[in-house]
Protein backbone atom coordinates (compact mmCIF):
# COMPACT_ATOMS: atom_id res chain seq x y z
CA UNK A 1 0.00 0.00 0.00
CA UNK A 2 1.07 3.57 -0.48
CA UNK A 3 -0.20 6.96 0.51
CA UNK A 4 -0.86 10.06 -1.49
CA UNK A 5 -1.80 13.44 -0.05
CA UNK A 6 -4.47 15.58 -1.73
CA UNK A 7 -5.31 19.16 -0.79
CA UNK A 8 -8.15 18.21 1.54
CA UNK A 9 -7.13 14.88 3.01
CA UNK A 10 -4.73 11.97 2.94
CA UNK A 11 -6.22 9.02 1.13
CA UNK A 12 -5.06 5.45 0.73
CA UNK A 13 -4.73 4.04 -2.77
CA UNK A 14 -3.74 0.61 -3.95
CA UNK A 15 -0.30 0.24 -5.44
CA UNK A 16 -1.55 -1.79 -8.38
CA UNK A 17 -4.39 0.02 -10.10
CA UNK A 18 -7.07 -1.74 -12.06
CA UNK A 19 -8.30 1.09 -14.28
CA UNK A 20 -6.45 3.88 -16.05
CA UNK A 21 -8.57 6.96 -16.68
CA UNK A 22 -8.19 10.35 -18.30
CA UNK A 23 -10.04 13.64 -17.94
CA UNK A 24 -10.86 15.77 -20.98
CA UNK A 25 -11.52 19.38 -20.03
CA UNK A 26 -9.89 20.73 -16.86
CA UNK A 27 -12.11 23.74 -16.24
CA UNK A 28 -14.33 24.36 -13.21
CA UNK A 29 -16.09 20.98 -13.24
CA UNK A 30 -13.23 19.03 -14.75
CA UNK A 31 -11.04 19.98 -11.78
CA UNK A 32 -13.66 18.60 -9.40
CA UNK A 33 -13.77 15.33 -11.35
CA UNK A 34 -9.98 15.12 -11.42
CA UNK A 35 -9.75 15.74 -7.69
CA UNK A 36 -12.28 13.02 -6.86
CA UNK A 37 -10.81 10.50 -9.30
CA UNK A 38 -7.48 10.69 -7.46
CA UNK A 39 -9.28 9.41 -4.34
CA UNK A 40 -10.94 6.37 -5.92
CA UNK A 41 -9.31 3.02 -5.23
CA UNK A 42 -8.29 0.92 -8.23
CA UNK A 43 -8.02 4.05 -10.39
CA UNK A 44 -5.02 5.89 -11.77
CA UNK A 45 -5.37 9.17 -13.65
CA UNK A 46 -2.74 8.70 -16.34
CA UNK A 47 -3.50 11.74 -18.48
CA UNK A 48 -5.56 14.88 -19.02
CA UNK A 49 -6.42 17.08 -21.97
CA UNK A 50 -7.24 20.77 -22.20
CA UNK A 51 -6.63 23.55 -24.69
CA UNK A 52 -5.25 25.79 -21.92
CA UNK A 53 -1.69 24.94 -20.92
CA UNK A 54 -2.31 26.49 -17.49
CA UNK A 55 -4.93 23.84 -16.79
CA UNK A 56 -2.52 21.11 -17.85
CA UNK A 57 0.10 22.56 -15.53
CA UNK A 58 -2.45 22.61 -12.71
CA UNK A 59 -3.17 18.89 -13.15
CA UNK A 60 0.54 18.12 -13.13
CA UNK A 61 1.49 20.29 -10.17
CA UNK A 62 -1.52 19.57 -7.95
CA UNK A 63 -2.12 15.90 -8.68
CA UNK A 64 1.07 14.66 -10.28
CA UNK A 65 -0.58 13.77 -13.59
CA UNK A 66 2.39 13.08 -15.82
CA UNK A 67 0.79 13.39 -19.26
CA UNK A 68 -1.13 16.42 -20.51
CA UNK A 69 -2.33 17.00 -24.06
CA UNK A 70 -3.84 19.98 -25.85
CA UNK A 71 -5.38 17.60 -28.40
CA UNK A 72 -7.71 15.12 -26.70
CA UNK A 73 -7.13 12.58 -29.47
CA UNK A 74 -3.55 12.24 -28.25
CA UNK A 75 -4.90 11.26 -24.83
CA UNK A 76 -7.26 8.72 -26.40
CA UNK A 77 -4.25 7.12 -28.10
CA UNK A 78 -2.37 6.49 -24.83
CA UNK A 79 -1.64 2.80 -24.25
CA UNK A 80 -3.58 1.29 -21.38
CA UNK A 81 -6.21 4.02 -21.11
CA UNK A 82 -9.52 2.40 -20.14
CA UNK A 83 -11.93 5.29 -19.66
CA UNK A 84 -12.35 9.05 -19.89
CA UNK A 85 -14.44 11.67 -18.16
CA UNK A 86 -15.54 14.36 -20.61
CA UNK A 87 -15.97 17.81 -19.06
CA UNK A 88 -15.79 20.00 -22.16
CA UNK A 89 -18.27 22.72 -23.17
CA UNK A 90 -21.70 21.28 -24.06
CA UNK A 91 -21.33 21.89 -27.78
CA UNK A 92 -18.29 19.58 -27.90
CA UNK A 93 -19.82 16.62 -26.06
CA UNK A 94 -21.04 14.73 -29.12
CA UNK A 95 -17.81 14.70 -31.12
CA UNK A 96 -15.52 14.06 -28.16
CA UNK A 97 -17.76 11.23 -26.91
CA UNK A 98 -17.96 9.71 -30.36
CA UNK A 99 -14.18 9.79 -30.77
CA UNK A 100 -13.68 8.27 -27.32
CA UNK A 101 -16.12 5.43 -27.95
CA UNK A 102 -14.64 4.73 -31.36
CA UNK A 103 -11.24 4.56 -29.66
CA UNK A 104 -12.62 1.83 -27.38
CA UNK A 105 -12.87 3.89 -24.18
CA UNK A 106 -15.60 3.81 -21.55
CA UNK A 107 -17.13 7.28 -21.17
CA UNK A 108 -18.56 9.43 -18.41
CA UNK A 109 -19.77 12.66 -20.00
CA UNK A 110 -21.17 15.61 -18.13
CA UNK A 111 -24.77 16.60 -18.74
CA UNK A 112 -26.27 17.21 -21.20
CA UNK A 113 -25.09 14.16 -23.09
CA UNK A 114 -25.49 16.12 -26.35
CA UNK A 115 -27.41 19.13 -27.65
CA UNK A 116 -29.83 16.99 -29.70
CA UNK A 117 -31.54 13.71 -28.88
CA UNK A 118 -30.58 12.46 -32.35
CA UNK A 119 -26.89 12.81 -31.52
CA UNK A 120 -27.44 11.25 -28.12
CA UNK A 121 -29.12 8.20 -29.62
CA UNK A 122 -26.18 7.79 -31.98
CA UNK A 123 -23.79 7.69 -29.03
CA UNK A 124 -25.95 5.17 -27.14
CA UNK A 125 -26.05 2.92 -30.21
CA UNK A 126 -22.28 3.23 -30.68
CA UNK A 127 -21.61 2.35 -27.04
CA UNK A 128 -23.85 -0.71 -27.32
CA UNK A 129 -22.13 -1.80 -30.52
CA UNK A 130 -18.70 -1.42 -28.94
CA UNK A 131 -19.87 -2.97 -25.64
CA UNK A 132 -18.66 0.09 -23.74
CA UNK A 133 -20.11 1.94 -20.77
CA UNK A 134 -21.64 5.34 -21.55
CA UNK A 135 -22.71 7.23 -18.43
CA UNK A 136 -23.95 10.81 -18.04
CA UNK A 137 -23.14 13.11 -15.13
CA UNK A 138 -26.62 13.41 -13.68
CA UNK A 139 -25.11 14.00 -10.28
CA UNK A 140 -28.31 14.28 -8.24
CA UNK A 141 -29.06 10.59 -8.75
CA UNK A 142 -26.26 10.05 -6.24
CA UNK A 143 -27.60 12.54 -3.68
CA UNK A 144 -28.55 10.86 -0.39
CA UNK A 145 -31.34 13.33 0.36
CA UNK A 146 -33.01 12.70 -3.00
CA UNK A 147 -32.48 8.96 -2.69
CA UNK A 148 -34.31 9.06 0.66
CA UNK A 149 -37.16 11.09 -0.87
CA UNK A 150 -37.39 8.54 -3.67
CA UNK A 151 -37.65 5.74 -1.11
CA UNK A 152 -40.36 7.61 0.81
CA UNK A 153 -42.35 8.22 -2.38
CA UNK A 154 -42.22 4.51 -3.16
CA UNK A 155 -43.51 3.77 0.36
CA UNK A 156 -46.41 6.26 -0.07
CA UNK A 157 -45.09 8.38 2.82
CA UNK A 158 -46.52 11.53 1.22
CA UNK A 159 -49.73 9.90 0.02
CA UNK A 160 -50.89 10.95 -3.42
CA UNK A 161 -48.50 13.53 -4.83
CA UNK A 162 -50.02 16.79 -6.05
CA UNK A 163 -47.20 19.21 -6.83
CA UNK A 164 -43.45 19.41 -7.27
CA UNK A 165 -42.01 22.94 -7.34
CA UNK A 166 -38.35 23.21 -8.32
CA UNK A 167 -36.13 26.31 -8.15
CA UNK A 168 -32.68 26.19 -9.75
CA UNK A 169 -31.43 29.77 -9.98
CA UNK A 170 -28.26 31.83 -9.59
CA UNK A 171 -26.59 34.91 -11.03
CA UNK A 172 -24.41 34.03 -13.99
CA UNK A 173 -22.88 35.91 -16.87
CA UNK A 174 -24.44 35.72 -20.32
CA UNK A 175 -22.54 32.90 -21.98
CA UNK A 176 -22.32 33.35 -25.77
CA UNK A 177 -22.63 29.62 -26.55
CA UNK A 178 -24.90 28.34 -23.75
CA UNK A 179 -28.48 28.75 -22.58
CA UNK A 180 -30.09 28.11 -19.23
CA UNK A 181 -32.34 25.29 -20.45
CA UNK A 182 -29.44 23.10 -21.54
CA UNK A 183 -27.33 24.18 -18.57
CA UNK A 184 -29.75 23.84 -15.64
CA UNK A 185 -32.93 22.15 -16.88
CA UNK A 186 -31.23 18.73 -17.25
CA UNK A 187 -31.23 18.62 -13.45
CA UNK A 188 -34.95 19.41 -13.33
CA UNK A 189 -36.12 16.73 -15.71
CA UNK A 190 -33.65 14.16 -14.42
CA UNK A 191 -34.65 14.66 -10.79
CA UNK A 192 -38.33 14.40 -11.72
CA UNK A 193 -37.66 11.07 -13.40
CA UNK A 194 -35.44 9.81 -10.59
CA UNK A 195 -38.03 10.59 -7.92
CA UNK A 196 -41.20 9.67 -9.80
CA UNK A 197 -39.95 6.89 -12.06
CA UNK A 198 -41.57 8.41 -15.14
CA UNK A 199 -41.26 11.22 -17.66
CA UNK A 200 -43.87 13.97 -18.14
CA UNK A 201 -46.64 13.56 -20.70
CA UNK A 202 -46.87 17.28 -21.48
CA UNK A 203 -44.45 20.18 -21.16
CA UNK A 204 -45.24 23.88 -21.28
CA UNK A 205 -42.44 26.44 -21.20
CA UNK A 206 -42.06 30.22 -21.30
CA UNK A 207 -38.80 32.12 -21.08
CA UNK A 208 -36.19 33.91 -23.08
CA UNK A 209 -33.09 36.14 -23.17
CA UNK A 210 -32.87 39.43 -21.29
CA UNK A 211 -29.27 40.68 -21.56
CA UNK A 212 -28.68 39.45 -25.11
CA UNK A 213 -30.50 38.85 -28.37
CA UNK A 214 -30.95 35.08 -28.17
CA UNK A 215 -30.38 32.13 -25.85
CA UNK A 216 -32.64 31.63 -22.82
CA UNK A 217 -31.42 33.11 -19.54
CA UNK A 218 -34.62 32.34 -17.62
CA UNK A 219 -37.31 29.73 -18.19
CA UNK A 220 -40.43 28.55 -16.38
CA UNK A 221 -41.32 24.96 -17.18
CA UNK A 222 -44.56 23.19 -16.25
CA UNK A 223 -44.66 19.41 -16.63
CA UNK A 224 -47.82 17.31 -16.39
CA UNK A 225 -47.67 13.64 -15.40
CA UNK A 226 -50.14 10.85 -16.09
CA UNK A 227 -51.38 10.57 -12.49
CA UNK A 228 -52.25 14.28 -12.34
CA UNK A 229 -49.10 15.55 -10.64
CA UNK A 230 -47.92 18.94 -11.87
CA UNK A 231 -44.24 19.84 -11.64
CA UNK A 232 -43.01 23.39 -12.09
CA UNK A 233 -39.41 24.43 -12.56
CA UNK A 234 -37.83 27.87 -12.53
CA UNK A 235 -34.33 27.95 -14.00
CA UNK A 236 -32.51 31.26 -14.25
CA UNK A 237 -29.14 32.95 -14.54
CA UNK A 238 -30.55 36.31 -13.40
CA UNK A 239 -31.31 35.73 -9.70
CA UNK A 240 -28.63 37.07 -7.30
CA UNK A 241 -29.18 34.35 -4.68
CA UNK A 242 -28.18 30.79 -5.57
CA UNK A 243 -30.98 28.33 -4.83
CA UNK A 244 -31.28 24.60 -5.50
CA UNK A 245 -34.60 23.73 -3.92
CA UNK A 246 -37.52 21.33 -4.35
CA UNK A 247 -40.94 21.53 -2.69
CA UNK A 248 -42.90 18.29 -2.82
CA UNK A 249 -46.60 18.51 -1.91
CA UNK A 250 -48.65 15.41 -1.10
CA UNK A 251 -52.04 14.63 0.44
CA UNK A 252 -50.54 13.45 3.75
CA UNK A 253 -47.22 15.23 4.01
CA UNK A 254 -45.04 17.72 2.15
CA UNK A 255 -41.28 18.24 2.08
CA UNK A 256 -38.85 21.05 1.34
CA UNK A 257 -35.54 19.77 -0.01
CA UNK A 258 -32.26 21.67 -0.15
CA UNK A 259 -30.64 19.63 -2.91
CA UNK A 260 -27.09 20.90 -2.35
CA UNK A 261 -27.17 21.01 1.46
CA UNK A 262 -28.99 17.64 1.46
CA UNK A 263 -31.46 18.85 4.08
CA UNK A 264 -35.11 17.76 4.12
CA UNK A 265 -37.84 19.50 6.13
CA UNK A 266 -41.15 17.61 6.41
CA UNK A 267 -44.50 19.37 6.93
CA UNK A 268 -47.15 17.21 8.57
CA UNK A 269 -50.45 18.26 10.23
CA UNK A 270 -49.14 21.65 11.34
CA UNK A 271 -45.78 20.29 12.52
CA UNK A 272 -42.39 20.51 10.88
CA UNK A 273 -39.34 18.33 11.41
CA UNK A 274 -36.10 17.50 9.64
CA UNK A 275 -35.14 14.08 8.35
CA UNK A 276 -31.82 12.64 9.42
CA UNK A 277 -29.86 12.56 6.16
CA UNK A 278 -26.31 11.25 6.00
CA UNK A 279 -24.88 13.82 3.59
CA UNK A 280 -22.64 12.16 1.02
CA UNK A 281 -20.01 13.11 -1.54
CA UNK A 282 -22.13 12.92 -4.69
CA UNK A 283 -19.25 13.34 -7.14
CA UNK A 284 -17.15 10.72 -5.42
CA UNK A 285 -20.05 8.26 -5.30
CA UNK A 286 -20.82 8.90 -8.96
CA UNK A 287 -17.23 8.10 -9.96
CA UNK A 288 -17.14 4.93 -7.87
CA UNK A 289 -20.40 3.85 -9.52
CA UNK A 290 -18.90 4.55 -12.95
CA UNK A 291 -15.73 2.57 -12.26
CA UNK A 292 -17.72 -0.39 -10.95
CA UNK A 293 -20.00 -0.29 -14.00
CA UNK A 294 -17.06 -0.65 -16.38
CA UNK A 295 -16.85 -4.33 -15.45
CA UNK A 296 -20.34 -4.90 -16.88
CA UNK A 297 -21.00 -2.32 -19.62
CA UNK A 298 -24.15 -4.11 -20.81
CA UNK A 299 -25.90 -3.54 -17.48
CA UNK A 300 -28.28 -0.61 -17.07
CA UNK A 301 -26.89 2.05 -14.72
CA UNK A 302 -28.76 4.74 -12.82
CA UNK A 303 -27.18 7.47 -15.00
CA UNK A 304 -27.05 5.68 -18.34
CA UNK A 305 -26.79 7.22 -21.78
CA UNK A 306 -30.47 6.37 -22.30
CA UNK A 307 -31.40 8.53 -19.30
CA UNK A 308 -29.27 11.30 -20.78
CA UNK A 309 -31.08 11.09 -24.12
CA UNK A 310 -34.52 11.16 -22.50
CA UNK A 311 -33.50 14.28 -20.58
CA UNK A 312 -32.48 15.99 -23.82
CA UNK A 313 -35.83 15.02 -25.36
CA UNK A 314 -37.57 16.83 -22.50
CA UNK A 315 -35.48 19.95 -23.11
CA UNK A 316 -36.31 19.79 -26.81
CA UNK A 317 -40.01 19.62 -25.91
CA UNK A 318 -39.61 22.66 -23.64
CA UNK A 319 -37.90 24.62 -26.40
CA UNK A 320 -40.63 23.65 -28.87
CA UNK A 321 -43.29 24.85 -26.43
CA UNK A 322 -41.48 28.13 -25.88
CA UNK A 323 -41.06 28.65 -29.61
CA UNK A 324 -44.54 27.64 -30.75
CA UNK A 325 -46.59 28.54 -27.68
Amino acid sequence: MWWRTSRDSTVRLRKMTKYNVGVIGIGYWGRKILDEFTKVEDVSVIGVSDLDEKNLAFASERYGVKSGYKNYKDLLAVDGLNAVAICTPNKLHFQVCKDALEAGKHVLVEKPITLTSKDGKELVALAEKKELMLSVGHIFRFNNALSEIRRLIEQKFFGKLFLMEMTWVNLEKAFPDRDVLFDLAPHMFDIQNYLLGEWPEEIICVGGPFRREEGEETAYVTSKFKDGLIATANVSWLVPRKTRQIMLVGENRSALIDAVGQEVTVYESGYTYKLGIDRNNTIGDELVHFVKSIANPKAETKNSGIVGVKTVEMIEAAKTSMREG
